[in-house]
């Protein structure tokens, strides 16, 4: 690329702007402010700018990720709702085989530390017993539950093992 193109383009990246409805005294002390830092009123306000939306960027996010917490907690009482069973408010748990098959309806895992599955789960009963691990610490599954299938009732989980 010739020195004249990238001219260009530091050109077209610089060109003027005119914004309506800039505060005049609001200006005046980005212009004095600029200058005290060294540098010019339009490096001081893309300054600024960046600034403005990575703050409305991380903003949106943590939004997004409330928004998904409420729906969560919508699914979790929908569940519990149409004859799902929730287990929650317990620091260590294990589940044996006989656990799942005893419960006469499928259960959803809540907001326990540690949840086991014993070495005794297979996928089936897994399958059919278990709706849901969700706001889970640390959830330990036996090497014969396939994880990524495991996965897809989990959420909110801060870490899977296998044992």
């Amino acid at each position: 690329m010739s020195s004249s193109t990238s001219d260009k383009d530091a050109q077209q990246e610089k060109k003027q702007v005119t914004i309506k409805g800039i505060d005049k005294e609001l200006y005046e002390k980005a212009v004095q402010l600029s200058r005290e830092m060294g540098m010019t009123a339009g490096e001081l306000v893309n300054k600024a700018l960046r600034t403005v939306m990575s703050v409305t960027d991380a903003a949106t996010k943590t939004v997004a990720g409330a928004v998904q917490a409420v729906g969560e907690s919508g699914k979790a009482f929908a569940e519990g709702a149409k004859g799902v069973k929730v287990v929650t408010g317990i620091d260590d748990l294990t589940i044996t085989k006989a656990d799942l098959e005893s419960s006469d309806s499928p259960i959803s895992f809540r907001g326990i530390k540690r949840l086991e599955f014993a070495d005794d789960v297979d996928w089936d009963t897994f399958n059919a017993k278990v709706s849901s691990i969700v706001m889970c610490g640390t959830v330990v599954l036996p090497r014969s539950l396939p994880k990524l299938k495991v996965l897809e009732k989990c959420s909110m989980v801060n870490k899977v093992e296998s044992k």
